[in-house]
């Protein structure tokens, strides 16, 4: 069977992909350590092999994609990511497993996951270098979906048909409380409780509005008296005695950086729970190093959690 002759090499879609994410001529030849004139001659000689335009050159501004030039970005990336793994499986049958993984994580997760997870694979995988976006929900999306992250660890919350998702823990909500606060003294808090007691809210998107809307069923949502980005900060402000917070990913400590102490309840409510996973595009096959990756904190994240 004749295969058709390939238009285009793997040398041209790099100098494509380098010059996407900087859109700049110079930026690139800087980035890749060769002359601008080279770059300009290949992705030329790529858009006529192509047919198709690949990007809008401003005199004055530089670059930008056209429409043609940001649906073939994914592709080019997923592309030389497989023709990496090519090359890193031949590699493998001496040395085991090496390459790099673009590992995203939801920012209020990455403090009690990241850490553990990166460690411990490596102690087992040496040859395998990250690179970490802890982001929101939106940002890690558009990663997946461009092919600058090969996967995802996060909620499924406001996931596309175009993204995959496999899902590890069911997380329901809890009440955290000063350690002295009146309520401590029960086993389980209801949202009547909390109803006059100072809110301290977790002020990231998505995580926000589903801790506000535990409440609609009391027809009255929180006003929170702080609110901050930060979990740590939360929790700290909670047992610092300023009221309560609403989370929902397990902790091994009740204890704060600045040395005090905060008390776990859960809900008597019948509250809403979200889900912890992995996500990934569907659209981009992923490599073998991501595969181990994703079925390493399957595992991991299911026996350190689960039973909590």
């Amino acid at each position: 069977m004749k295969h058709p002759q390939l238009r285009y090499s793997l040398r041209q879609l790099r100098y494509f992909v380098t010059t996407a994410e900087t859109l700049s001529f110079t930026a690139a030849a800087k980035e890749l350590h060769i002359s601008q004139p080279s770059i300009s001659t290949a992705l030329a000689e790529l858009e006529a092999n192509f047919d198709v335009q690949l990007f809008i050159r401003h005199h004055a501004s530089g670059l930008s994609l056209t429409q043609a030039g940001q649906e073939m970005l994914g592709k080019a990336r997923a592309l030389l990511k497989n023709a990496q793994e090519l090359q890193e499986a031949a590699h493998d049958i001496d040395t085991g497993v090496s390459g790099s993984i673009a590992l995203g994580c939801l920012s209020s997760l990455a403090p009690p996951l990241l850490p553990t997870l990166i460690s411990r694979f490596m102690k087992f995988h040496p040859n395998i270098s990250f690179r970490t976006e802890e982001a929101p929900q939106d940002e890690m999306l558009r990663g997946l979906h461009d092919g600058s992250l090969d996967l995802a660890l996060t909620y499924d919350i406001d996931l596309a048909g175009d993204i995959d998702f496999l899902p590890l823990l069911t997380l329901p909500p809890y009440v955290i409380l000063p350690k002295n606060h009146p309520l401590t003294r029960k086993r389980a808090v209801s949202l009547t409780n909390l109803r006059y007691v100072p809110y301290v809210m977790l002020d990231l998107p998505h995580s926000r509005e589903y801790f506000l809307k535990l409440f609609d069923a009391l027809g009255e949502r929180p006003i929170p008296i702080f609110q901050s980005a930060q979990p740590e900060v939360v929790r700290g402000v909670v047992a610092n005695g300023l009221g309560y917070s609403i989370l929902n990913f397990p902790l091994k400590s009740t204890r704060t950086v600045d040395g005090e102490e905060f008390v776990v309840r859960r809900f008597s409510d019948k509250v809403a729970a979200t889900t912890l996973g992995i996500a990934q595009s569907a659209g981009i096959k992923p490599r073998r190093v991501v595969r181990l990756f994703a079925e390493f904190c399957r595992k991991y994240i299911q026996a350190q959690y689960a039973q909590r």
